[in-house]
C-alpha cells in the first residue's frame, strides 16, 4: 500500500511522539510510580541492634534494681564527639586548653568569706578540716580557669599535696609555718599573694543578693584570676603546660557494677557542726547540687549553684600539731573511702606514695577507678566522723 504525501505528514508527528516516550522511559524506569515502591523497600536499611546495655533514660533516674543490684555500666553513653577530652573531667574540651597546667587555688570557706568567686569553674575541689571546726577548699582548674577566684587564703601542708595530685600550680596567699617548710622541701611552683601584688587584688565588697554585708574582712579580700596569672607566667618562663602523664587526671568512662551499692540522694559529710557538707542528687540533670548550712552553694559572680558529677570521699588520719589548732592530713599511704554517684554510692580505696607523687583511686577488686565525666568534689574527711547517706 503506498500513503499518499498527506497521509505520511499527519503520521509521522505521532510516531516521532511514540519514539520520544519509549526513549525517556528505558532510561529512567525508577522515575514512574511502579518502581517507586520497590526501589524503596529494596535499599531501606536494616534496623540497628539494640544495646548490649540499653539506656532508657539519659538522665539515670530509672536505671537500677532498687535494693538489689546497681548497674554501674549503664551510666555513662559512650559520647559522640571524638573530639579531645579533658584531663580532669573527661568531658570536650578545645584543643589549645587540652594540655593547659592546671593550676590550684586555696579558697576560703570561712562564713564571713562567702560566696565565693569562681568555685563553679573548677575541675575538682578538695575540702578539708583545716584549724579549729573550719573547713577550707582547693580547687583544681584546667578547663575553665576564671579571671577571679578566691577569696585567697594560706597554705597548708595537704594543700600542696592536692596539688601534687595534678601538677598543678599552685596559688595561695600566705602559708603556715609548716607549709613553708614543705614548700622549701618540695621546690613546689608556686604563687603567694604575700609577695606577687601584680598577681592578686583585694574586691571588699559583698554581692549585693548575699546575706553577708558591709565590708569584707581585708582577709577574706584577696582575688587571683587567669588574666593575672598568665602575665607572671610568661614574665617568669614557667612551665603552663602539664606533664604528660595521665596519672595527674582522673580515669572516666563506664563505672564498673557495683551489687552492693547503697542509696545516696543525699550526702552529708560533716567535717564540723558548722562546716557540714551536703550533697543533693538532682535526678533529671545527673548532677549533686551543693550546699552548706545556709542552703545552696552560690558563685558569688555568676550566681549558679555548685554541682559535680562526682564525690569522692577519702577517710584519712588527722591531728593537731600546731599551736593554733593546725591539723596533720595524712595523705600518704592507703586507705578506705567512698564513690558517690548518679544516686548512688560504693567503697573504694585510695593510694599516695609520697606528697609529691599523684593520687590514685581503686575499685575494692583493685581495678583503677572510673568516674563518670563531670566534676568531682573530693572530701578528704577524718576517720573519727560518720558519712550519712540517705
Amino acid at each position: 500500500m503506498i500513503l499518499s504525501k498527506t497521509t505520511l505528514y499527519r503520521i509521522l508527528p505521532l510516531v516521532f511522539a511514540l519514539v520520544i516516550i519509549f526513549a525517556v522511559v528505558i532510561s529512567d524506569p525508577p522515575a514512574y510510580w511502579w518502581d517507586r515502591e520497590d526501589a524503596f523497600v529494596a535499599y531501606a536499611p536494616e534496623p540497628a541492634p539494640p544495646p548490649a546495655n540499653p539506656i532508657t533514660d539519659t538522665m539515670f533516674s530509672s536505671r537500677w534494681d532498687y535494693g538489689m543490684y546497681c548497674n554501674f555500666a549503664d551510666m555513662v553513653i559512650e559520647p559522640e564527639d571524638p573530639g579531645p577530652r579533658a584531663l580532669l573531667t573527661g568531658l570536650p574540651i578545645e584543643e589549645e586548653y587540652l594540655d593547659r597546667r592546671p593550676v590550684a587555688v586555696v579558697i576560703n570557706n570561712l562564713h564571713r568569706a562567702l560566696p565565693q568567686s569562681g568555685i563553679t569553674s573548677a575541675d575538682i575541689i578538695y575540702e578539708v578540716l583545716t584549724e579549729g571546726d573550719v573547713s577550707r577548699l582547693v580547687g583544681i582548674f584546667q578547663s575553665e580557669i576564671p579571671d577571679k577566684i578566691g577569696p585567697v587564703r594560706s597554705a597548708r601542708v595537704s594543700f600542696l599535696d592536692f596539688a601534687f595530685n595534678h601538677d598543678a600550680l599552685f596559688v595561695h596567699h600566705g602559708r603556715s609555718p609548716y607549709a613553708d617548710t614543705h614548700i622549701r622541701n618540695t621546690r613546689i611552683t608556686n604563687l603567694d599573694g604575700m609577695s606577687l601584688g601584680q598577681v592578686f587584688w583585694r574586691d571588699r565588697n559583698y554581692p549585693y543578693w548575699h546575706t553577708n554585708s558591709g565590708q569584707r574582712p581585708l582577709e577574706h579580700s584577696s582575688y587571683t584570676g587567669w588574666g593575672h596569672i598568665v602575665p607572671h607566667l610568661d614574665s617568669r618562663s614557667i612551665r603552663d603546660y602539664v606533664n604528660d602523664n595521665p596519672a595527674y587526671g582522673l580515669n572516666f568512662g563506664t563505672v564498673q557494677d557495683f551489687p552492693g551499692a547503697g542509696i545516696a540522694n543525699t550526702v552529708v559529710v560533716p567535717f564540723s557542726v558548722p562546716y557540714t557538707r551536703t550533697f543533693i542528687f538532682d535526678a533529671e540533670t545527673g548532677v549533686y547540687l551543693v550546699e552548706n548550712r545556709d542552703g545552696a552553694v552560690l558563685d558569688a559572680d555568676t550566681r549558679q549553684q555548685a554541682a559535680v558529677t562526682n564525690i569522692l570521699i577519702q577517710i584519712t588520719t588527722k591531728r593537731v600539731t600546731g599551736a593554733l589548732g593546725q591539723r596533720t592530713i595524712g595523705t600518704v599511704g592507703t586507705g578506705d573511702g567512698f564513690l558517690v554517684v548518679g544516686g548512688y554510692y560504693r567503697p573504694v580505696r585510695w593510694e599516695k606514695d609520697s606528697h609529691t607523687s599523684p593520687m590514685r583511686w581503686y575499685t575494692m577488686d583493685g581495678e583503677p577507678l572510673m568516674l563518670a565525666p563531670g566534676r568531682t568534689w573530693i572530701c578528704v574527711f577524718q576517720t573519727t566522723g560518720t558519712v550519712r547517706f540517705y
